[in-house]
């Protein structure tokens, strides 16, 4: 199984895009709940989280682009969470879960024979969570460009393209997109908060109180977003009514005339 590392007692195993063989196999050498298989298997985009005697299942969902659709998908993690095992499941590629990857195996290459250095698979998830909001947060970055330049577009340009007004309703389905996806993770965040204490004895609360910040930021981001592209809305829709009326005008005097 690719993917695979280990520090000490403690294993983690991501998996991108696998196969029902894949999970059949995971489950198996495992021994994770048949449940579990089945989410895996049905692939639900539905964020939650379940609760196993020595398992913690839970499901989140990120932000990636397709360029081709012109909106952002669902990137499902599936996670179980284990005291000595954590197996992360993401539907897409991810070039962030890859560097941590690199960047734990380059980790481990240089302190193997550090017997002190051990790693949860708590602070693991606390690390996989941390990089995809980084992520959202460049993806977001972005966003904001694009919405100062279509500002500048529409109040530069002598005429209104319908060009702009695509490239706004593409803004603002993607932002409502964002909005709903990251909801749930607030609630998602403080389950973790009240459940992992329950099988991990070390004190998170600093992560995931650090985590449940950077997700407020992004929030926050998200609705001004939304509010700036709502105000081009109105005045795009203002300047085209004042050029409508204007046409309207000279078309009334032109008839009168004639």
């Amino acid at each position: 199984m690719k993917n695979v590392l280990k520090f000490g007692k403690v294993q983690w195993i991501h998996l991108s895009a696998p196969t029902k063989d894949e999970i059949k196999e995971l489950i198996n050498k495992y021994d994770f709940h048949e449940l579990i298989e089945d989410d895996l298997s049905e692939s639900s985009t539905h964020e939650k989280i379940d609760v196993y005697e020595e398992y913690i299942f839970t499901v989140l969902n990120f932000p990636k682009y397709n360029n081709e659709l012109k909106k952002y998908v669902f990137n499902q993690f599936s996670i179980i969470l284990g005291k000595d095992i954590i197996v992360t499941i993401s539907k897409y590629d991810t070039n962030h879960i890859e560097n941590i990857i690199k960047n734990y195996a380059q980790e481990l290459k240089e302190r193997e024979n550090d017997e002190e250095y051990k790693i949860s698979p708590y602070y693991i998830l606390y690390t996989i969570i941390d990089a995809m909001y980084d992520k959202t947060t460049t993806l977001l970055n972005k966003s904001a460009k694009d919405v100062n330049s279509m500002e500048e577009k529409l109040f530069l340009s002598n005429k209104l393209e319908k060009e702009l007004l695509e490239s706004l309703t593409i803004k603002k389905r993607n932002i409502v997109g964002l909005k709903h996806l990251f909801m749930p993770h607030k609630e998602i965040l403080e389950e973790f908060q009240e459940i992992i204490p329950k099988f991990y004895k070390e004190d998170l609360d600093v992560y995931f109180e650090d985590l449940g910040a950077r997700l407020d930021r992004i929030m926050n981001v998200i609705e001004n977003s939304y509010e700036n592209v709502e105000s081009l809305f109105e005045t795009y829709n203002s300047l085209m009514t004042i050029k409508t009326n204007s046409v309207i005008n000279i078309l009334t005097i032109f008839t009168a005339i004639t």
